[in-house]
This record gives structure tokens, sequence and C-alpha cells, in this order.
């Protein structure tokens, strides 16, 4: 565990509010700025809860259909698709008066998951862990164009389209990282068609891209590694060993202008220690390890390059400001954060932090010394 260094303005992060919400699992906690609201998926039910983006207290318990479980709203918030897997559907919303537009009905046993947003393209393409399927659904006229075969259980998809929040950029073609068959789905944009499956390492989980080199790099989980990419051939560029169960990644180029994938880890096997690998954008080599809290949940940046660690079994909260490349702050929780969240924090413009925790709870905190 990273002490916070002597000379570096510290935060006191505090917890001000704990928050009942609806049935678990929780899988994603997501922010909708234009209304001041965040939302929870009760994925063990059928609501998304909504808290107030300042204190938590709730707005709504919306009830939307069985097992919200992933969102994705277009930049201004205006237009959003729920994945909902119990339910095999996908509903088309509008996110700031909490209005269902449509709902697209997907195969039984498809357990929609996961979404990617594409609303430049006009579509949200749903990743299906039942059928090892990802669904392409047009946004204007709620229905399915595209049904592509991707691998087993199909856990996470980049790039996400121009139009969302943050923004990102295309590419041309979609990578889908498939848990269970070892591999990555190319298909194109333009088309949906499946260019190739890439092999990679054992249980991959998730995927990001080094836009500044061009390269998309994969996490595998139950071999420690990580998998990079060139995005331009789809060319293995290395298979770079990192820390134990990689799970999580963030180039920090853009944030801090260093030459560095950043790969979170589970936590060591033993220990439980947990730690960040910088893997060099260049090299494709670890070139150094920062402690973080034990046991990582999840994490997030927040507008200010300030990254927020959560500790699923150590109760701890790690803050790391990339201005200086430090620690400024750490603070014990009261609960445990929640592991295996596709999203588990979310930091508002109100300036509250929230954390998904695993007891059907969330956690609101602020900076006592901003």
């Amino acid at each position: 565990m990273t002490a916070v260094q002597p000379g570096v303005a510290p935060v006191r992060y505090a917890e001000v509010a704990t928050v009942d919400v609806g049935t678990g699992p929780h899988l994603h906690i997501g922010y909708v700025k234009e209304s001041g609201h965040v939302w929870v998926s009760d994925s063990g039910g059928d609501t998304i809860t909504v808290l107030d983006h300042a204190d938590g207290h709730v707005i709504d318990r919306w009830r939307i259909g069985g097992g919200a479980a992933h969102f994705s709203f277009d930049a201004g918030c205006n237009v959003g698709l729920v994945a909902l897997r119990s339910a095999d559907e996908a509903a088309i919303i509008n996110p700031q008066t909490r209005e269902v537009i449509d709902r697209v009905g997907l195969p039984v046993g498809s357990a929609p998951t996961g979404t990617m947003p594409a609303f430049d393209r006009g579509l949200v393409y749903t990743l299906n862990e039942g059928n090892a399927t990802v669904t392409a659904v047009e946004i204007a006229t709620a229905r399915v164009v595209a049904t592509i075969e991707v691998g087993g259980l199909p856990k996470w998809g980049q790039p996400w389209g121009a139009s969302y929040k943050p923004i990102t950029q295309p590419v041309g073609k979609t990578y889908v990282v498939s848990t269970e068959s070892d591999d990555a789905t190319v298909f194109d944009d333009a088309t949906n068609a499946v260019i190739r499956r890439i092999p990679l390492g054992h249980r991959p989980n998730r995927n990001a891209i080094f836009r500044e080199h061009g390269n998309i790099y994969f996490s595998n989980e139950a071999d420690d590694t990580v998998t990079v990419v060139r995005i331009a051939d789809d060319e293995i560029l290395a298979t770079v060993p990192v820390n134990h169960r990689p799970f999580r990644m963030l180039p920090i180029a853009a944030i801090n202008g260093k030459d560095e994938m950043w790969v979170l880890g589970a936590g060591d096997e033993k220990t439980g220690a947990g730690t960040v690998a910088a893997v060099s954008g260049t090299d494709h080599v670890v070139t150094r390890t920062i402690d973080v809290v034990d046991a990582p949940g999840n994490w997030v940046v927040n507008p200010q390059k300030r990254l927020f660690i959560v500790g699923s079994k150590s109760r701890q909260l790690l803050i790391h400001d990339f201005v200086t490349d430090a620690p400024i702050g750490l603070t014990e929780l009261g609960h445990d954060p929640a592991p295996g969240a596709i999203s588990g924090l979310i930091h508002t413009a109100a300036g509250s932090l929230f954390i998904l925790n695993d007891d059907n709870t969330v956690t609101v905190l602020r900076d006592r010394n901003a």
C-alpha cells in the first residue's frame, strides 16, 4: 500500500451517506449528468435505482424490466439503451425523463449483459452472454439490424462510438472480448460482418485502445498477461506478463503525457496486495509497478485527473493524482465495494464519489478538504 507522499496536498474523502438500493447483483452504476442523477442497475430485480448526484438520496425506483444489467447514453443523454438480462430485451429510453420509448425483444436465452454505444451510426450493440452473440439495435426504428456470432461469454468491446461521452473515436472496426473462447472477434463497423478472430491469453475480460500508438490491449485474467494487437492489421505485437488477474486497463498518455497503459490486477494470489502494472506503449514491457489498495475491485478517473481505486475486501479507497503522479488520499470504507461490477464507481459534477457495494447499498463520499 503506497503512502501519501510528503509535500503532496492531500484530499480527505469521507462517507456522508449509505443508501439502500434494489436487488443485486449490481453490475453498473452510471451518471445522467444533465438531470443530476446517478443510476444503479438492480440486476437481480426489475428496477433501476435513481439517486441524487450530490447527497445520494433516492429519487426513484424505476421499474423498467427484468435484470437491468448495463446501459449506454448518447452524448447529450437524450436517448439511451438498457440491456435487460433476465427479460432478454433491450429497452430504448429517454434517460432524462426515464421514459421507455420502445422495447426490442432478443432471442430467449440471450442474456444481454453489456452494451456498446455507437450512436454516431444510430446503433447500440448488446453483448449477449447467453448465446455468444452481439446484437446491433437500430435506435430510430427499434429493430435488430444484425446478429453477430462471437466467442463464448462476450464480456466487453471497443471502441465505443464517437457520440458517446467521454468522447471516443471509432477505428472502422470493433473488437469484442470473449472470455470462454479465449479470443476477440473483430467485425466491420459499416457492414457488421466478422473480419477475423484473434487468439488471446486465458480468460480475457477487457480491452482498451492506446490511440497514440494505434494499438488495442486485452487483459487476460487467468494467465496474468496483456495481449497487444496492432489495429491496422490485427497483428499480435506482444504478450506482456503483468500482475495477478488483470481486469482493468487505462491508457494515461492523454491524461498526463506518460507513455503507459495502466493495468489493474485483482491482488496478489497469496497476500491480496494490489498493484498497477505500467506497460510501456513503445517497448511493451512493464516499466514500473505502483502499489495500491489490497484486493482492488474497481476504479474511475474524474475530470480533475484523479484516479479512485477501491479494495473489494480491504474496505479502502485510494486516490492517485495523475498531475503529480502520486497518491494523495486514503480512506477507510464501511462496506465492501462490489467486486466484478462492469462499472462500480462514479464521480459526479456535484463533487461526490459514489461506490457500489456488495450488500445492496451505495456509499456516497465527499472531500472534506475541498
